[in-house]
């Protein structure tokens, strides 16, 4: 079916008179996790698509100083020689390195084209149209968001199972299927057990060994991980003597967890809290599928997001044990080719909403594929853009941990009264309630006696 490039809808809502001037706007969380975890540089312009880049190693000494010769000097007019005082026995080292690339990726949003001449018609667009923007704004920290975090996945070493086993499973590109779907290779590497404290402490030593404290990026020793505010509270009342360490100033505004993020901390492990962790269900031979928050409805006008209780039901999550020493992200470079060439060099590539209402333009309907072209010498049709252009080179993945694990609502229980107060018996005056004076006795009045 065919649509009319013509007509344009604006997705408003027509208020007649007697409408609130003042509208209401959603109230629900963004994740903005991983907007602003890693450091961000440059990608300088003129470089190219990929970024090949070397690691240097030094080796790790093997000398505990056992074969070490012990110095012996003659005393007796130097008829005994002395061996080796002048040239001691040496030990060598080593060093290498390892070689790798990441690359860059692009990628548009576009909102519906607007007809300036269709919503000037239309009652409080403009406060309408205040509340849109403001929305996309958000949307652009939740979108950048998401795009890190799968390509922190992506480019991390190994995915680290939870349970007994402690299963980790080699990072490879065809895990990571073109719908979104991880492939774990198996039912059988699927997590058997909810995160805990035991499964924590048992990587700390490795996380040390590998250099996550190297630049010492918390204080305490601390290792941060993220979480939902279910799991911060499990792992608390399991372990109430480790989370006694802390105190509630050490999170709050000037504690010294405050600039990191971290809402809670338990033994040597804080917890930054995640409006949206990433969840899955299980879709058969170890394949999981990605459950949204959220499912976008129809409503009075245009559509609506509406919490989904799949979400809440799911029954794996992903944590993440981060370190803003792992990786940067590298934005791409907006800079003039030729003084004499006037490129648009304006342009922000991490998603700030822009404008644009050129002469002429084409824009797709996404519903029905087709392509619509705009003859636009009024200036009278327009549309935003937002554009997100960066790359991620992981330097030290081997210091993060992503983790997949079993999860699931907190369970619902009956918790029967300690005593039975009864029901409700209208035979008996439980309270009086009457706000009003009594009138003097033998007095009349014409009034309403109930005012």
């Amino acid at each position: 079916m065919g649509i009319n490039c013509t007509a344009f809808n604006s997705f408003l809502a027509r208020q007649t008179p007697n409408f609130d001037k003042r509208m209401a706007r959603d109230r629900h969380p963004y994740a903005y996790t991983y907007a602003n975890m890693y450091e961000r540089e440059k990608w300088d312009a003129f470089t190219g698509t990929t970024h090949t880049w070397d690691k240097i190693h030094v080796t790790r000494p093997n000398d505990d100083g056992s074969s070490w010769p012990a110095l012996a000097i003659g005393d007796d007019g130097g008829t005994i020689c002395d061996v080796g005082i002048c040239d001691p026995p040496r030990k060598y080292t080593g060093w290498g390195s390892t070689r790798a690339n990441y690359g860059k990726f692009h990628h548009l949003y576009q909102t519906p084209v607007f007809c300036f001449d269709q919503i000037r018609h239309v009652e409080h667009a403009p406060e309408q149209l205040e509340a849109i923007i403001q929305g996309h704004r958000k949307m652009s920290d939740l979108i950048v968001s998401d795009a890190i975090r799968r390509l922190a996945m992506t480019q991390s070493d190994q995915i680290f199972i939870a349970g007994a086993a402690d299963l980790r499973l080699t990072t490879t590109a065809g895990m990571f299927l073109a719908n979104g779907d991880l492939d774990l290779g198996g039912a059988g590497n699927l997590p058997t057990s909810k995160l805990d404290m035991n499964y924590l402490n048992n990587h700390v030593e490795e996380l040390m060994a590998q250099g996550y404290l190297d630049r010492e990026w918390l204080p305490s020793t601390s290792f941060a991980i993220t979480s939902d505010l279910q799991t911060n509270q499990e792992l608390a009342n399991a372990n109430p003597a480790l989370a006694g360490m802390y105190q509630a100033a050490d999170f709050a505004k000037g504690g010294k967890f405050y600039a990191y993020g971290v809402m809670r901390g338990v033994g040597n492990w804080v917890f930054k809290l995640e409006p949206e962790p990433w969840r899955f269900q299980h879709v058969g031979n170890g394949i999981l599928r990605k459950v949204w928050p959220y499912q976008n409805i129809g409503t009075t006008v245009g559509k609506r997001p509406v919490y989904d209780l799949q979400y809440k039901n799911a029954k794996y999550q992903l944590f993440h044990v981060y370190n803003r020493a792992s990786r940067v992200v590298k934005v791409g470079d907006i800079t003039s080719v030729n003084p004499d060439m006037k490129f648009g060099v304006s342009r922000d590539l991490m998603g700030k909403w822009s404008w644009h209402s050129p002469d002429y333009f084409r824009a797709l309907d996404p519903t029905t594929g087709v392509m619509c072209e705009y003859q636009n010498d009024q200036k009278n049709k327009g549309y935003f853009l937002a554009e997100f252009e960066f790359g991620m080179k992981s330097t030290d993945p081997q210091i993060e941990m992503f983790i997949i694990a079993q999860r699931g609502p907190a369970c619902l229980t009956n918790t029967p009264l300690c005593v039975n107060p009864g029901d409700w018996n209208p035979a008996i005056s439980y309270q009086q309630l009457t706000p009003y004076n009594t009138y003097c006795e033998g007095t009349t009045t014409t009034e309403n006696d109930g005012w």
